[in-house]
């Protein structure tokens, strides 16, 4: 049995297991209720900062300056540092329709939980919560309580522990009465946890999830070998057909997205960014570019006329690093002579970009959210606030047209010669006809 049919006997099916789990399928589609929200944030914050960006803003008046910063300033305690909120009940919602329980409810109840848990401040001149709670500080809680509340939700409604109204009930009241018993379980659960942490050297849930779960987890996925390992699985998957990217986020999301808060804050403070690895850096420097770089080796090295009439279809989507039409269409998927590449050169393009950034070279990712097909160069630029981000970007699309150009050159030969026996074949049938 040759190595391919191995992994596609035993790998293949455990992977596509992986990918059906309800619980990272659920992360995956609540992390993107946050998303309309923090891409607003990105673009308000990258408007704010354009003549710093670019490299004008001595040239502007400081009343126009004030006014950016004024009036676009705020923006980021109603997107960015209350992800946590649109993550937990996203979640909830994503969840229980995976159990088949009313995802509205579902979802709003794992938001009062959440509430539930959190720390207030009582002063002479109110009660406050600090904000951080509800974005960075907040992610893994929300996580879990999304998980948790909505588990125990949707059992007791699907065990039918509710209260039934007659039918002359309009159903949305009726629906309402159904969620009462199982959203009270929830919430009386999430009551007694709170109450219990009281008793507890940190006082509140949030304290002790960020101490003893969330910094030593983010302190390993912010690292270089960590990123190397997720990146790997990624393309690993992607080599299936399997949603690689798509996947794998549902596992490193909840870290990324707390790292990106972070860097967002400081580089709207005026502070020192405190981390390469984020969301930012993972979209813009680990395999942004690479289709690009495979587009423009093929279109270097190519004779047959299927790699050249790919390449040629492929290399406009690749600018804007649309990569379907490369990955189904050479193909790339369940391809051996590709396989090495497909790895490496994203593992080669990120160290690089790693070490661009953490010798000073390239100014850290702000934390901002880059849409994924915002052109090559502008991508680098707009994710650090800096033209040097897109020269990272021109350096590793170089490097990755440099890696992939033998590889292609055996496929393009491959293809070459399976061209020439077909017309070969083609011609032997003709001169047969005649």
């Amino acid at each position: 049995m040759s190595l391919q049919d191995t992994m596609n006997e035993k790998v293949l099916p455990l992977a596509t297991k992986f990918s059906q789990n309800k619980f990272l399928m659920s992360i995956r589609d609540g992390f993107m209720v946050a998303f309309p929200a923090t891409m607003f944030a990105s673009i308000m914050i990258i408007i704010q900062n354009l003549p710093t960006t670019f490299g004008f803003a001595k040239y502007v008046p400081k009343g126009v300056m004030d006014f950016l910063n004024n009036f676009l300033g705020p923006v980021s305690n109603a997107t960015m540092n209350i992800t946590s909120l649109f993550v937990v009940f996203g979640v909830a919602y994503a969840l229980a329709g995976h159990y088949h329980a009313t995802q509205l409810y579902a979802g709003g109840i794992a938001l009062s939980a959440f509430v539930m848990l959190l720390p207030i401040t009582n002063t002479k001149a109110g009660a406050f919560i600090d904000i951080n709670l509800l974005g960075s500080k907040g992610m893994f809680v929300a996580l879990i309580t999304g998980i948790f509340a909505t588990i125990i939700y949707s059992k007791l409604e699907n065990a039918n522990i509710t209260i039934k109204m007659p039918e002359s009930v309009p159903p949305a009241i009726a629906q309402s009465f159904i969620a009462v018993i199982p959203g009270a379980a929830s919430l009386l659960t999430f009551t007694l946890i709170r109450f219990l942490f009281t008793f507890t050297q940190w006082g509140n849930a949030f304290d002790f999830i960020y101490d003893v779960l969330q910094v030593p987890i983010q302190g390993l996925g912010a690292t270089l070998p960590a990123t190397l390992v997720v990146l790997f699985f990624s393309q690993f998957l992607w080599w299936f057909g399997i949603h690689g990217t798509l996947l794998v986020n549902s596992v490193v999301s909840p870290i990324y997205a707390a790292l990106d808060i972070q860097n967002y804050n400081a580089y709207q403070a005026g502070k020192s960014i405190p981390h390469i690895i984020c969301s930012t850096f993972a979209g813009s420097f680990e395999t942004s570019g690479m289709i690009l770089g495979i587009s423009l080796a093929g279109l270097y090295i190519a004779h047959s006329a299927r790699l050249k009439h790919t390449m040629e279809l492929t290399s406009v989507p690749s600018i804007f690093n649309i990569s379907e039409p490369m990955t189904f269409g050479v193909p790339m998927v369940l391809n051996p002579t590709i396989f090495i590449p497909w790895i490496v050169v994203p593992l080669i393009m990120t160290t690089i970009s790693y070490f661009a950034f953490a010798t000073g070279l390239v100014p850290y990712p702000t934390g901002a959210t880059v849409v994924w097909s915002t052109p090559i160069i502008l991508q680098g630029w707009l994710a650090t606030g800096s033209w040097r981000g897109g020269l990272l970007q021109i350096v590793i699309v170089v490097v990755s047209t440099i890696i992939w150009i033998p590889f292609l050159k055996v496929l393009d030969k491959q293809y070459l010669n399976e061209e020439k026996a077909q017309a070969a074949k083609e011609a032997e049938a003709s001169a047969t006809e005649q």
